[in-house]
């Protein structure tokens, strides 16, 4: 089989995925108060509590002091003074742009990056070689997380939220036949000689950089390479989904003794891009819109036009928190319990690769990766159209603490996956607290995440009492510098605090 290019428009998308992206190793909710604090549960306010605690926005309202009005105060005023109270007591709470961004790639570790974006510097064998071990060595995972608006209401028997998110999340674990092939082509190690446009034939391990343009075909042993000796070990993910969430907190109890609080939420999915490589089953499914710029396949693959989304879905969260004492707190949520039904095309892994004549000698590993391993067309020659009902990643987060006088609070959360589902979150165990002094909200704590070890996530946002508005920003491990490749990460958030709000 021939492998195909890329067109530029779905370069121009494999760049933008690995630039502007930022593993799998965030939550699936942007902001500051998701990845800077290693216990959302303590810090996820307003409408940050959409797919991590429902019940939060009826127990916790947004940069404001705690108050418990008395029974008796309640019940000496008339039932108009206590709808006046009531209305004092209702806030709103809202942002216009707020992210998350991780990458975490050997890339990043000494590779020559620079050439990424275009530049027509040649690279050596030796880099190349260099490059497809790094590639083979660890996993390049990306995430973004993009609120483009968010808006909760609180009042004194509970709130409500919505918001509209974006998430971008890209998984590449290429094997290292893949590695080499998509490096190195005719130079890899999956050959033996190779033939020059003089006829010559020159030996793999013999060849030098000069040679290097010259090479027509390679020939190995083996016969044809097939798809399944290329992929063999290696997984491959990617993922565009917006969502519109709603939900709403409600306080069943709130005492001096005890305060129980409930939260339901659900939210609505249009994805536009889906691919996954199983190598086990011996097959690929992609799905993607026309707009996202991949080409497939099939002939008779019609996915709309570049606005219609190649894949719906629904999920719902549940969550329920007690607080004892206005001190002990603690709360459960199960988040993205549903599925997407994308439609799209599915590939056999058993088609053999004919010939060299379509690989890309292009410069910069970054594209060489994506542009030929990522887009069906690169390594797929047949395809049938397929329907395919997708299980999002279902998520249980379990955590509690305490507070520590009027300016701080501590808490321990355990959050694992409990499905299959694609690019599903890690099982991670959080520990940390947050305070405020002088304007300043301070969050910080240690987080273990399984095959991904311990980090240090960091936040700060300016919150004056004299201001309205808050800005956050948070790193995913303050220590992230001493190896950028395996985590960097970091956050923004830029929200506002309004109440009363009178008349809702």
């Amino acid at each position: 089989m021939m492998l195909r290019t890329c067109s530029a428009e779905t370069i121009r998308w494999a760049i933008l995925l690995l630039v502007i992206t930022g593993g799998l190793r965030v939550s699936g909710q942007a902001g500051v108060d998701l990845l800077g604090s290693p216990v959302p549960g303590i810090t996820a306010i307003g409408h940050h509590a959409i797919g991590v605690n429902m019940s939060l926005i009826a127990s916790d309202k947004p940069f404001t002091d705690r108050s418990w009005p008395s029974r008796a105060e309640k019940d000496s005023l008339d039932r108009r003074g206590r709808r006046a109270m009531r209305k004092s007591e209702r806030l709103r709470f809202l942002s216009g742009f707020e992210g998350g961004l991780t990458l975490n790639t050997p890339l990043l570790d000494g590779t020559p990056l620079i050439d990424m974006l275009g530049a027509e510097t040649r690279w050596s064998l030796d880099e190349r070689r260099n490059v497809a071990q790094q590639l083979a060595d660890g996993p390049t995972r990306a995430d973004v997380n993009l609120r483009w608006v968010g808006w909760s209401r609180h009042g004194s028997r509970g709130g409500l939220a919505w918001s509209i998110d974006d998430r971008y999340t890209v998984n590449l674990e290429p094997s290292p036949a893949l590695a080499e092939f998509v490096m190195l082509g005719p130079a890899s190690s999956l050959f033996d000689q190779v033939e020059l446009e003089d006829g010559t034939l020159v030996d793999v391990d013999s060849l030098t950089d000069a040679q290097f343009p010259e090479v027509v075909q390679a020939f190995g042993s083996g016969g044809l390479l097939a798809l399944e000796q290329l992929l063999d070990g290696g997984a491959f993910a990617v993922q565009h989904v917006r969502s519109y969430g709603a939900g709403f907190g409600l306080n069943l109890i709130r005492t001096r003794a005890l305060a129980l609080s409930v939260g339901m939420g659900a939210r609505y999915y249009r994805g536009t891009g889906y691919y996954e490589v199983d190598i086990e089953e011996r097959t690929a499914f992609a799905a993607f819109n026309r707009g996202f710029g991949a080409e497939l396949v099939a002939e008779n693959a019609t996915l709309g036009s570049a606005l219609r989304p190649a894949g719906f879905g629904v999920a719902l969260d549940f969550a329920v928190r007690v607080e004892v004492a206005g001190l002990w707190f603690a709360s459960l949520a199960v988040n993205e319990l549903g599925s997407m039904d994308w439609q799209g095309e599915s590939y056999s892994l058993q088609n053999p690769v004919a010939d060299l004549s379509g690989w890309a000698d292009q410069q910069g590993g970054v594209l060489d990766v994506l542009n030929q391993s990522l887009t069906p067309t690169s390594l797929f020659l047949t395809a049938t159209p397929e329907r395919r009902v997708v299980a999002l990643p279902t998520r249980v987060r379990l955590n509690g603490g305490m507070r520590l006088g009027n300016r701080a609070t501590i808490g321990v959360e355990l959050a694992a996956p409990v499905n299959d589902a694609l690019l599903r979150q890690p099982t991670e165990i959080g520990l940390g607290g947050k305070t405020h002094f002088a304007g300043f909200h301070l969050i910080g704590g240690w987080r273990w995440q399984k095959e991904g070890g311990i980090r240090t996530p960091i936040a700060i946002i300016w919150a004056p009492k004299s201001s309205q508005g808050q800005l956050g920003l948070a790193t995913g491990d303050f220590f992230g510098f001493l190896a950028p490749e395996r985590r960097w990460s970091f956050g923004w958030s830029y929200t506002r605090t309004i109440g009363p709000a009178r008349g809702l």
